[in-house]
């Protein structure tokens, strides 16, 4: 088996930690296959200081099951990215083949990482590998069986919520191309990060794994699904309205970066109609500021500078089309904490149609 770097990052997660170690010590790893690195993004609660007084040895080289690993206490919270860039880094230094993302609050099954392993030796053109992500404690529930992203820039998990062995799911099991994968449980071949660059820290949190499997698309890398390779999420949806500002912040500028510009041009009327929609259900729901400031976000020069040079990095990478780019694009929003509303009931069925009407047009 090729040497892999499995990498948690935590922000406040302390009380996920040790069932997610200890799965990983227990899932089967051959020793000197694999290596945990672990990141504590300067965690309010403490985290850092348990981490290293309760779930690793005293010399800080294994955790308490005596799996070998690597731990970095940060100062300040580095985000999402921040955190998993400052690992990977490590991991790239030091030879490793493959790094594999693990979500803190998950619980991998054993032969998780052998199994992704697999799926990604496979084929030299694959350089992401979803695993299957379950929900915990109801693992009879998918979280995710490949991401989904929507024309307008949202990503959500696909078959969230729905039952494991349901038919339509089972269909959906096998090793296939997905539109992106969870940066809760994937698998990136080095060679892909050393061609693309590592996750994007201007995103700071929501969208990274979105734009990166975007980009690693771009430069004709598959993203596919190892249905074998098993992780199980213990998944809460933020209530916070922050989250807000990032995923609509974020939403924009990936579009901005990835799309050629003939296809935001196809794309505008559709994009200025939801705005409108957004913007009502922002006022409702109580998240305006947020949005507000997302959208002040793109007034600074500073900024635009800023998204115009990635912009030029992820188009120089470019081998595919946007129509292949987009292939496995959606118009629909399906995710469980959507409930029956007017996006269900109207808004999905009218985008839908526009992407199938723009797709017909699409051909650069």
């Amino acid at each position: 088996m090729k040497r892999v770097a499995v990498i948690v990052v935590s922000w406040n997660h302390g009380r996920f930690l040790a069932e997610c170690f200890r799965s990983v010590a227990e899932a089967g790893i051959a020793p000197g296959e694999a290596t945990l690195m672990i990141v504590d993004n300067a965690s309010p609660d403490g985290t850092g200081d348990l981490i290293a007084r309760e779930l690793l040895s005293s010399d800080g080289a294994t955790t308490k099951e005596g799996f070998p690993c690597v731990f970095f206490k940060n100062a300040d919270n580095l985000g999402f990215s921040g955190g998993n860039n400052q690992a990977i880094r490590k991991a790239l230094e030091d030879g490793y083949d493959y790094v594999y993302l693990l979500n803190p609050d998950t619980e991998a099954a054993p032969g998780f990482l052998e199994e992704a392993v697999r799926v990604a030796e496979g084929d030299p053109e694959i350089g992401v590998v979803q695993s299957l992500l379950r929900l915990h404690p109801a693992t009879d529930l998918v979280n995710s069986y490949g991401n989904e992203i929507h024309f307008l820039g949202f990503g959500y998990a696909g078959g969230e919520s729905m039952p494991f062995h349901d038919p339509s799911v089972q269909e959906k099991l096998r090793v296939r191309d997905i539109a992106y994968a969870s940066g809760a449980g994937m698998l990136v071949r080095a060679e892909t990060l050393r061609e693309i660059g590592l996750l994007d820290e201007e995103l700071f949190a929501y969208h990274e794994d979105l734009e990166f499997s975007w980009r690693a698309r771009l430069a004709g890398r598959r993203i596919v699904l190892a249905p074998k390779s098993v992780v199980f999420h213990k998944y809460e949806f933020s209530r916070s309205i922050k989250k807000y500002f990032w995923m609509e912040r974020n939403r924009f500028i990936v579009m901005l970066r990835m799309y050629r510009l003939p296809t935001l041009a196809l794309l505008l009327p559709a994009f200025l109609a939801m705005e409108l929609g957004l913007w009502a259900f922002a006022f409702k729901g109580g998240w305006w500021r947020e949005k507000l400031k997302a959208c002040a976000y793109f007034l600074s020069p500073l900024n635009w500078m800023r998204l115009l040079e990635a912009r030029r990095r992820a188009q120089a990478l470019r081998t595919i089309s946007d129509r292949e780019a987009t292939r496995l694009f959606t118009g629909r929003i399906l995710f469980q904490q959507m409930r029956p509303s007017l996006l269900t009931r109207v808004a999905n069925p009218v985008f839908a149609a526009y992407w199938a009407l723009a797709r017909l047009i699409l051909r650069w």
